[in-house]
């Protein structure tokens, strides 16, 4: 059957989709918990009289504030937030009659506005794509398609080929908790895509169809990882001479506030983006306002940056 903390992490994976650098942290932010009541309670539950049945919210909140000085609020709200899920699956299995972490209060996360690129660098970052070969195809594909369609960098590694459909112009995406979502595909992402199967077409000269298995793939046929999607767009980054760094996640950012900025309805984007709450979305409302707030300061004649005319 295996341990609790193991049904936990194939829940996470199989139930869930969550990434695995998601089921790593949630799997050692328990099994930090694990070792602390190992040594302050004498007991290990996962073997331990009791088990995890006998875990409290008093155990819990001694756990949160005696063992992390200095932790930022964000880097606590997720260490709470993994013990929740935690209990909550244990709960859900049965196993415990009712989440002693629920009572346990997060603290307030600051808000950050995601980093994103202005449309003029963003532009520069695609006109400075290399054509060439299957591995240029293949990375003008990966950016073109994560800023035409905003999806997560885990969302696009584990595209198949059946999952687009380029002559209507949308890619059917697996989200968080499984969820599918159909999003558009537009045409210049459309048309690297086309390229990029070309490109594999010359190495299967005697297949008429893409490869089975994963849509984007190292040049040793396995896979690609969303680090070496991150590698791809650092040097990209690089060769467009654009100074800053960006996540893949930040492309996603930038595809959602050049909606905004362009009109674009904030349920729409919710939907394309696969958030569950619109709170979620209306992060890029503020970017939005943050943008044109820092226009105002650096042009109006009574601010610091503005001259009087």
């Amino acid at each position: 059957m295996g341990s609790a903390i193991d049904q936990f992490s194939m829940f996470l994976g199989s139930e869930r989709n969550a990434s695995p650098a998601t089921v790593r942290a949630y799997v050692r932010e328990v099994s930090g918990l694990r070792a602390f009541l190992s040594k302050t309670e004498g007991r290990d539950p996962e073997s331990g009289m009791g088990g995890w049945k006998s875990v409290t919210t008093t155990n819990l909140r001694r756990f949160f504030s005696t063992g992390f000085p200095g932790l930022s609020a964000s880097a606590m709200a997720r260490k709470i937030s993994a013990i929740r899920s935690f209990f909550a699956f244990l709960a859900g299995q049965g196993i415990l009659k009712e989440n002693p972490a629920a009572p346990i209060a997060a603290p307030r996360r600051e808000m950050r506005l995601p980093e994103f690129l202005p449309v003029d660098e963003m532009m520069d970052l695609l006109r400075s794509l290399p054509s060439g070969g299957e591995k240029q195809a293949r990375d003008a594909a990966i950016l073109e398609l994560l800023y035409s369609s905003g999806l997560r960098v885990g969302e696009l590694v584990f595209l198949r080929w059946e999952d687009l459909s380029l002559d209507e112009g949308t890619v059917r995406v697996t989200g968080k908790g499984r969820k599918v979502r159909i999003v558009p595909v537009g045409e210049k992402a459309a048309d690297a895509l086309r390229r990029y199967l070309g490109a594999l077409a010359l190495r299967r000269p005697s297949s008429g169809s893409p490869p089975p298995g994963a849509l984007f793939r190292n040049m040793r046929g396995g896979p690609l990882t969303a680090r070496s999607v991150a590698r791809i767009l650092a040097a990209t980054l690089q060769r467009a001479g654009i100074g800053r760094h960006l996540s893949p996640h930040g492309i996603r950012h930038t595809f959602a506030t050049h909606l905004l900025e362009s009109g674009a309805d904030l349920r729409a984007i919710q939907e394309m983006l696969g958030h569950a709450s619109l709170s979620t979305t209306q992060r890029y409302a503020r970017v939005n306002v943050s943008h044109l707030v820092r226009a105002y300061e650096a042009a109006h004649p009574l601010t610091r940056g503005g001259r009087r005319s």
